[in-house]
């Protein structure tokens, strides 16, 4: 996959495209990235995404959105989707006002190349949203491409949106989120050191420092490590240790049957399911006796799940 950051930059062969976040690359994107790859293959097209960075509302209404992940993560899970090319623009105040019309001649005509546009339900672009499916498909008539419009996905008879997936794990069902993504939720980041209580206690944690923007609701997690291309069955708790009075919010993963150094190292953390409240414990021997079950607990479920 060829990623292009330069608006300038043009695409020489002809595309089948689509615009928009993609924050996720859930279901719903999918089913658009389906449509566009099926026509690229049917038509002797290329298939592109064109997409921006950082959210458009940050930029025009200085509204910090948080995402579901970093953007070198949503160009990979494109790339891991087939795309042959990405169109990753710095969205700023001059690009937001560039009307519809010249964004169609210039840029997606002039600059990518592109002979059919599949979109989402509800499109609008351009300066103050002035373009629609109904612009599309006339000025197509003009420049040669045609515009499909493709309907909502529905799981749980809820429409799927990167929106409704940071509500679900901000309430902490990551098994729905799960259904909406197409995959477990990750994080990645660092394993930094720690103040190694965990170790204390018999129950060693990695402690992760991450830039993720979204983390699932506090709580404990049956989770899945991976480390050094290995996948690790894991129980992590996220939240700020009650019970040892901390204030610092931690992600504190225990892997099960685990001993080597990884400090320092990249580790992705994929959530599976969500098994209880974080709460503070009387003494560390109440605390230790609950982990005990919540690792059983947690090998049950991570042993049914595929």
């Amino acid at each position: 996959m060829k990623v292009i950051f330069d608006p300038k930059e043009p695409i020489e062969s002809p595309t089948s495209a689509t615009i928009g976040n993609f924050d996720g690359v859930h279901a719903g994107h999918k089913s658009i990235l389906s449509a566009v790859k099926e026509t690229a293959e049917r038509n002797g097209l290329s298939s592109c995404v064109i997409t921006f960075h950082p959210h458009p509302q940050k930029v025009l209404q200085n509204i910090d959105i948080p995402l579901l992940m970093p953007i070198r993560e949503r160009l990979r899970l494109l790339e891991k989707e087939g795309i042959d090319f990405v169109a990753c623009y710095t969205f700023t105040k001059e690009i937001s006002k560039i009307t519809a019309k010249d964004f169609i001649s210039e840029i997606l005509v002039g600059r990518l190349n592109v002979k059919h546009l599949i979109i989402g339900p509800d499109f609008s672009f351009g300066r103050k949203r002035e373009g629609n499916a109904d612009l599309l498909k006339a000025m197509g008539k003009a420049y040669d491409f045609e515009t499909t419009v493709i309907g909502p996905v529905f799981i749980d008879n809820e429409v799927v949106s990167s929106t409704a997936i940071r509500n679900i794990l901000q309430a902490g069902d990551t098994k729905k989120a799960a259904r909406f993504l197409g995959y477990f939720y990750y994080i990645e980041g660092q394993v930094a050191e720690g103040e190694k209580r965990g170790r204390q206690i018999g129950y060693p944690t990695a402690n992760l420092d991450t830039d993720w923007d979204i983390l699932p609701k506090t709580g404990v997690y049956a989770t899945r490590a991976y480390i050094d291309g290995n996948r690790l069955d894991s129980i992590t708790n996220i939240g700020y240790r009650p019970t040892f009075g901390s204030s610092k919010l931690l992600i504190e993963t225990h892997i099960f049957d685990f001993s080597a150094d990884i400090y320092g190292k990249r580790l992705r953390l994929e959530f599976v399911e969500r098994i209880r409240d974080e709460k503070r414990f009387e003494s560390v021997d109440a605390l230790v006796a609950e982990i005990k079950i919540d690792v059983e607990r947690v090998k049950d479920v991570l042993k049914n799940t595929i």
